[in-house]
């Protein structure tokens, strides 16, 4: 099968002996967009790097098709693309040149590379700014164009790190919209990204690293599923409740500089939660709520902003 399997892959730097990652094993599958999210310094990045080649492995291996895309580093090169997570150096070029030349190491001639140029351009759209010069665009636009470049004629396997990074919130549709037209066609998407509402909202499953291991792997579908049965209450208070006040049947956390409760609650909680909401709006000791299903980022927000 046309699977890229990630087996027992540790990385130990020697001088500094700082484990990057330990042990990782998943498996990623056409048709699919994996998300990988976790803290920085989690071993994300790391883990793109050994697939794509710029990092060797301290031991394991990395498959596709079963060929070893650590020794046999021709194939890598031509069957794996990945957007770094700085930005590509544009000085001097335009973003139509950047991705024609691109498209020529790809082995597109140079009526190809023009078509498939306007194409990208356009889909992405970011045609009004083709001809300028990277030293003269935003970030986001900087980051657009390493996007393009990295999707262009795409090989089977795309590896991304932080795609949306400073890209405006239409254009960060746009690109998950490309993503999964990439993913229908039967590429591999993998995604490094710290923001889950987008891993919630667009990609197919998702990956945890902590302290370079998988502590997580699951589908968004099984997640949803689970968190049909939680929500979370957001409470604005005027001033800190008293001991005696606040539900201590609730699990709860309080954010002091924004005088704000936030309870995650099971269905059998919500009806006493909500008794309990309306004595504090009658007592006046509340000046706001909102009550809501929970999302990746309330469950996993604090595990993966560090």
């Amino acid at each position: 099968m046309e699977q890229l399997s990630i087996q027992q892959v540790s990385k130990i730097y020697r001088k500094s002996k700082i484990v990057a990652n330990n042990k990782i094993s998943a498996h990623f599958f056409p048709g699919e967009i994996v998300a990988i999210t976790g803290h920085n310094g989690a071993g994300k990045s790391t883990l793109l790097n050994q697939i794509i080649g710029l990092t060797k492995p301290s031991s394991g291996e990395i498959t596709y098709k079963d060929h070893s895309l650590i020794r046999e580093r021709k194939l890598t090169r031509q069957v794996v693309s990945m957007m770094p997570q700085l930005h590509a150096p544009l000085n001097g070029v335009s973003i139509r040149q950047a991705i024609q030349s691109i498209l020529k190491v790809r082995g597109l001639n140079t009526k190809e590379s023009i078509e498939e140029t306007n194409k990208i351009l356009v889909e992405l759209q970011i045609e009004d700014w083709a001809d300028q010069q990277g030293q003269v665009l935003s970030g986001g636009l900087q980051r657009l164009t390493s996007f393009a470049m990295s999707v262009a004629a795409p090989p089977p396997i795309l590896l991304l790190d932080e795609p949306t990074n400073d890209v405006d919130p239409v254009r960060r549709k746009i690109i998950w919209k490309h993503l999964r037209k990439l993913a229908n066609r039967g590429h591999i998407i993998v995604v490094v990204t710290h923001n889950l509402l987008e891993v919630e909202q667009f990609s197919d499953r998702y990956l945890i690293l902590n302290k370079g291991e998988v502590i997580k792997d699951t589908y968004v579908r099984d997640d949803k599923e689970q968190e049909k049965n939680i929500s979370k209450l957001i409470v604005y208070v005027k001033k800190k409740l008293a001991d005696q006040i606040c539900p201590q049947v609730f699990s709860y956390e309080f954010i002091e500089e924004e005088l704000r409760y936030e309870m995650i609650l099971d269905n059998d909680q919500i009806e006493s939660a909500i008794h309990w909401l309306v004595k504090q709006r009658k007592e006046n000791s509340i000046y706001d709520y909102k009550l809501a299903p929970v999302s990746l980022d309330d469950i996993y927000g604090g595990l993966t902003h560090g």
